[in-house]
Parts: structure tokens; sequence; C-alpha cells
């Protein structure tokens, strides 16, 4: 199952955003094809166009996958390791790489994770209430956060988030998170289908 938005966020000490012009992005090949949309100041960097959005700030470079495919997912892991690969000498410090999920709830079951007694609850609260998880353990060396929003049994969809963060000591580091990430979307993939009714 493919996420319905996907990112990769890179924090830094201290990029410069006012090299990050739209011809500095093509001559590294950070960002190849055409750019239908572009903001260039010194302290903020934008690029985009039908697939991608990339920004960059002086403590954050984010990578966005606009229409989320299985080129896009790996395409974005490119633009992040060639981002990081011109730029060796900046002073990394984490990574996440985020994916949201939207799951039909009729195929699935968030008792397995939040088993509520609806008769107590209901006459604590209210008949109507919503339910939602933040939910936090460790992969590998990342921390995930996976956060349920709120949803009332009216709603067809659950929003399931993914941030997968991991503090780096070096651009090595770095490297390696990086190409976890398509690890990382099976790992998600696994608990979304593992709360499936079916499971």
């Amino acid at each position: 199952m493919l996420p319905a938005r996907a990112n990769i966020v890179i924090l830094a000490s201290n990029y410069n955003p006012s090299i990050v012009s739209k011809e500095w992005l093509s001559r590294k090949e950070v960002f190849t094809g055409t750019v239908s949309n572009f903001l260039h100041t010194p302290v903020f960097a934008l690029a985009e166009n039908d697939n991608f959005n990339i920004t960059v700030d002086e403590g954050r470079f984010q990578v966005i996958a606009k229409k989320v495919t299985s080129e896009n997912l790996s395409a974005i892991y490119t633009i992040a390791e060639k981002f990081v690969n011109v730029l060796p000498e900046t002073p990394y410090k984490a990574i996440g790489i985020n994916y949201q999920y939207a799951i039909p709830s009729d195929k699935y079951s968030l008792e397995t994770i939040l088993s509520p007694d609806h008769t107590k609850i209901s006459k604590l609260l209210s008949s109507e209430y919503e339910i939602g998880a933040t939910l936090r353990f460790g992969y590998g060396k990342f921390i995930v956060t996976l956060t349920i929003q709120p949803s009332s049994s009216k709603q067809t969809q659950y929003s399931m988030n993914f941030n997968f963060h991991s503090d780096i000591a070096d651009i090595d580091e770095l490297r390696n998170r990086l190409t976890l990430q398509m690890e990382i979307i099976e790992k998600a993939d696994i608990i979304i289908r593992g709360l499936s009714k079916n499971a």
C-alpha cells in the first residue's frame, strides 16, 4: 500500500539557502526536470514541479512527493541523497522520513491498538466521541512516532502518520539512514496490514 503523502526532512545547524538557486539545483543535478514554481531569498528557497516540492531554510531541507508513486518515493530519496552529497561539509543533525496513510475504516480495526469500553466512555463523555492515538517505538536507529488521528464512526478513513526520526552525528550516518527509506516504508506497510480486520 502506498502512502497518501511522503516527505524527507534533513535538519542541519546552518544551511545556506542563498546558494540554492534554480541553476544550482540543475547544475548539481539535485532537482532535474522542469521547475514550475521557484522562490529564492537569502533565508529561504523553494523549487517545485507537478511531482516534487523542495524547500530549504537555515535549519531544514525538505523534499515532498506531491504525487505519491513508487517511482516518486524512490526519487525523493535520490533528491535528498544528491543534496546531501553536494554539501558534505554541512553540520547535519537529524533526519525524518515521514509517511501519511489514508486507511479505509471499514477494512481496518483500531481496536488492536485501542480497546475502549464504549459504554463507560459514552456515560462519562458523550455517545459521540472520537479516539486517536500516538505510539512511539524504536526501529533500528530510528525512533518512530505513529499518530492515528481522532476518528468517529461516521468517518470512512483513518489518517495514520509515521515519523521515522534519527539523530545523526555526521554525513556518513545521514547517508546510511537515507538508504533505509525502502525498508522503512516496508515496515510501515507491515504495521498497516497487521491492523487489517483480515489479519
